[in-house]
């Protein structure tokens, strides 16, 4: 039998050891999906809530209510958090579940939620705000504004990073920990430093020849931004959008920082859930690192169907789909910060109406943001459970936006 002297022995466990520290640092998320499980609690333990509706909207509110309970037991959410507003009106909002499992903590209508990409329909309207002080030209290269990117990005515009136009690559592998981008945990002080993760990377092709949804891409624009302003992106969101439309429940999404009604966020499968893994989400502010509430984002949507924020040419010109340069449309009819159709389906296809959305999925969390601009409706809907898309909560926003349209178009606000 061959037999290793004692010294090759302790030189190869010199060698395995930190090996094995560096695969498990690299690898941590896969290494320790299958630990940590626990059975969710009872739907009796699940189904406390609050609500609170328009005195014109009871009966409707009550149907949401139900609603509400009955989607968050198919979910399996946690927490799951609504809002519905109508012709500038908040009509109703609910939220059902725990906010914090372990706590034993109740959800509320003010528990925040990670925004996911929603942020992006966010970081759009502040865009626009710089776009009408005339402090930004979209159609001008981004290194007008941060000179010291590679050469590469001079053809790209502010106008085609934020449409996905620019071909700038999206979340790929890293030698850092861990190895995916996407659960990135190194913190990152300025939105240009987070640039530096991908600047160096080829662009996926010619910008304004082809589209690619990127995360990354947006973050070119807060970058942007943020030197334009002179000043920290955070500060400068909350300056030019989070308090002038009066949403004190938003803000970044910042590692560390002690937020008591930010909301534990979780994976669920087969009614069992555990902690999401930690994140920090500085490597994506612009495109999906805010925090906010189904409330709060009433108060976006009304800043996206028009009031004082922006005025009707500058709001238009955010809402326009961007074509690419051979003039064909792009393939998820994006526009500057929101996706924009002509036919959204509803009532079992009997209805077709306008639609703008920008939905978000996080680490732990999922956010659904639509709105209905015929019927001056938004609709948000949030759950502390991730998930790869919206498959799953879609159905259930329509619901609830079904049961508000429904009172809407049979009692049209007076003229």
């Amino acid at each position: 039998m061959l037999r290793f002297p004692r010294f090759s022995r302790y030189a190869l466990l010199v060698l395995l050891v930190p090996l094995a520290w560096l695969s498990f640092r690299l690898f941590e998320p896969l290494l320790t999906w299958s630990s940590g499980w626990q059975a969710l609690p009872a739907d009796t333990v699940l189904a406390a809530g609050v609500s609170t509706s328009a005195p014109d909207w009871q009966a409707t509110a009550a149907q949401a209510d139900r609603a509400l309970r009955e989607a968050r037991a198919r979910l399996d959410a946690p927490a799951l958090s609504a809002a519905i507003m109508v012709d500038g009106q908040r009509v109703w909002a609910g939220a059902v579940g725990m906010a914090d499992l372990a706590a034993a903590r109740p959800v509320d209508l003010t528990s925040v939620f990670r925004l996911g990409s929603s942020s992006k329909a966010v970081n759009g309207l502040a865009l626009g705000v710089l776009m009408e002080a005339g402090r930004i030209d979209i159609e001008k290269s981004v290194r007008r504004y941060l000179p010291d990117l590679p050469a590469s990005y001079e053809p790209v515009t502010t106008r085609l990073a934020i449409s996905h136009q620019a071909g700038v690559p999206d979340y790929g592998l890293c030698f850092c920990f861990p190895i995916w981008e996407h659960k990135n945990r190194r913190h990152f002080e300025t939105q240009r430093d987070t640039l530096r993760v991908f600047e160096d990377r080829p662009l996926l092709f010619a910008p304004g020849e082809g589209f690619k949804y990127s995360s990354y891409g947006v973050n070119v624009t807060g970058a942007v931004m943020e030197a334009i302003v002179g000043r920290p992106y955070g500060d400068f969101i909350r300056d030019a959008i989070f308090k002038p439309l009066g949403m004190s429940h938003s803000e970044l999404d910042v590692s560390g920082a002690i937020l008591p009604k930010r909301v534990a966020f979780y994976e669920v499968t087969e009614q069992r859930y555990k902690l999401a893994d930690p994140v920090d989400n500085s490597i994506r502010y612009p495109s999906g690192g805010m925090l906010s509430t189904p409330s709060d984002m009433l108060a976006l949507g009304q800043a996206w169907l028009g009031n004082e924020l922006l005025n009707d040419a500058t709001r238009q010109r955010l809402l326009t789909p961007q074509r690419l340069k051979d003039g064909s449309d792009n393939p998820q009819s994006y526009a500057l910060g929101m996706r924009v159709f002509k036919d959204k389906k509803l009532f079992d296809n009997t209805l077709s109406t306008p639609f703008y959305s920008h939905h978000g999925t996080a680490v732990g969390s999922t956010s659904y943001f639509a709105i209905y601009p015929e019927f001056g409706l938004v609709v948000s809907v949030m759950m502390n459970k991730g998930q790869e898309n919206l498959d799953a909560l879609a159905p259930e926003a329509n619901r609830l936006v079904e049961l508000f349209l429904a009172q809407r178009r049979l009692n049209p606000p007076r003229p």
